[in-house]
């Protein structure tokens, strides 16, 4: 590449010929950081040293934005916290050690194959009984239960969103905050990722709360900035409110009055959930360990200072298992969670998400299990908000649906809905989608859920949605257009870095 460049720089005087020169460095530079850092990752290598080599400058500031994922030195240093918090709680001063004591009488034994699987390959989770898990639709529904909260809560509240934004709901939920730290002396933490919530982070919306507040505190758990780009990486993606210790509300609603469904226009349709009993405890220190990252605070300090587990009691009939993901904690929990239902499915497996963009190992075993006759369906908005995954994601239907996968689109509005259903018997839901950048990046947290009410309601959710979308077949993508066609085939060039 090197010769090629200066073989023509030659024939050019001047600053012309430096100006190539020092961009062969450039490009070269990058290329060894690629083959350096990507060597497990083939596919995406060869498609950033094919962006590099035909876009140069323009290739680079593309790759520092969406190509170095820092995943050895960040994760590296979320490791170290993450193990910092582990042995903190442990400790006789905290308060977690007395929960763990309390919650172990109602861990779930079980012989199910997929609980088998996920104590081997996720042995940092557990299953526990005498949960209740509540199924709650849009925003209309989850944000008066979510206010309810906030408004009972006595010791703390913990909110963590990937988005929130400066508008009604916005406000209307930081008020409520605002006024029981000040007024009723109850501890506030928020969480929000820096990328997400960038509008509101851009107007100083969060700095207006905590003024002479010392009980309301906000952090941004992932920096960045335009001068270090390759910081646009690991993001924190989770969802989680827990007040009190003692409900939590988990699922893919962002902190926005766009999932408010009386707003037609704008609506985003989702679901979340409202647990309450053992399980919470877990959604607790899931939080708790990422605001030690991002505060730098020490771990046993922090648990010792606030009194953040309760006593567990029996709320329900609902074995729940929390699985957190994300570099530097538990890294690719998620892929391996959903490698896990595709093996262990044994007569159906539905799939909801917004975002259907996997790697090719997680195609393969949906494309088995669909062999092994287990009904396989997956469920994507017809309409969606960015619509070049949209195109990525349609490259993929003819090999699923010559595998005997069935696809949906739901119609309407956008559907921001994360779930799986399998078997008609156990779920999973949080805030990971079904792709790359949730199986290896982003920082996820989702549940499984044993419970016949949870699991029914889920169902029936599911069946309602299948009726508001079109079913897509082969002969449908046989009308595509030749257009269609090479867009979609560009787009799933971009799968590995989407």
């Amino acid at each position: 590449m090197l010769a090629d460049y200066l073989s023509f720089a030659v024939m050019i005087p001047g600053s012309w010929e430096i100006l190539i020169f020092f961009t062969a460095i450039a490009d070269i530079v990058t290329i060894i950081h690629i083959l350096g850092n990507k060597h497990d990752e083939p596919t995406s290598a060869i498609l950033w040293i094919f962006i590099i080599a035909n876009f140069h400058a323009a290739g680079i500031i593309i790759y520092l934005l969406l190509g170095i994922n820092r995943l050895k030195t960040t994760g590296l240093k979320i490791s170290k916290a993450n193990k910092s918090m582990k042995d903190a709680r442990e400790s006789k001063n905290g308060s977690f050690l007395p929960y763990l004591n309390w919650v172990s009488s109602f861990n779930s034994k079980t012989d199910k194959e997929y609980m088998q699987i996920l104590d081997r390959l996720l042995p940092d989770t557990y299953p526990t009984g005498g949960n209740k898990v509540e199924l709650l639709e849009d925003g209309t529904h989850v944000y008066p239960e979510m206010m309810a909260a906030i408004e009972n809560a006595k010791k703390h509240i913990h909110l963590q969103s990937f988005i929130i934004v400066d508008d009604e709901f916005g406000n209307k939920i930081f008020e409520a905050l605002e006024r029981k730290a000040k007024n009723e002396n109850v501890k506030v933490k928020v969480l929000f990722d820096r990328l997400g919530s960038s509008k509101a982070y851009s107007s100083h919306f969060f700095k207006k709360w905590t003024k002479n507040n010392p009980n309301f505190e906000i952090m941004v758990f992932s920096k960045f900035n335009l001068l270090i780009p390759y910081r646009i990486q690991l993001r924190n993606h989770r969802k989680i409110l827990v007040c009190d210790g003692e409900v939590a509300f988990v699922g893919g609603i962002n902190i926005s009055v766009e999932n408010d469904a009386t707003l037609k226009s704008k609506y985003i349709h989702d679901l979340h959930c409202k647990i309450t009993g053992p399980s919470v405890g877990e959604f607790q220190f899931s939080f708790l360990k990422d605001w030690s990252f991002a505060t730098k605070t020490d771990p046993e300090i922090l648990l010792s200072e606030g009194d953040y587990f309760a006593n567990p009691k029996k709320e329900g009939n609902a074995v729940v298992r929390i699985i957190p993901s994300g570099p530097g904690q538990s890294y690719e929990a998620t892929k391996k969670l959903f490698m896990t239902i595709a093996a262990t499915a044994k007569k159906t497996l539905w799939i909801i998400t917004p975002y259907f963009v996997p790697d090719k190992s997680f195609l393969d075993a949906l494309c088995i299990a669909a062999a092994k006759n287990v009904d396989v369906r997956i469920l994507i908005p017809e309409n969606n908000n960015h619509w070049y995954v949209k195109c990525a994601s349609k490259s993929l239907y003819d090999r699923l649906l010559q595998a005997n996968v069935r696809i949906f689109e739901k119609k309407g509005m956008f559907s921001h809905i994360k779930a799986v259903l399998i078997d008609g018997h156990w779920a999973m839901m949080g805030s990971s989608n079904c792709d790359v950048r949730s199986f290896k990046l982003n920082y996820e947290i989702d549940f499984i859920t044993e419970g016949e009410d949870f699991v029914n309601s889920l169902h029936l959710q599911f069946l309602s949605e299948f009726e508001e979308s079109e079913e897509i077949t082969l002969h449908d993508r046989e009308k595509r257009s030749g257009i269609e066609e090479i867009l979609e085939n560009f787009c799933s060039l971009f799968i590995p870095v989407l």
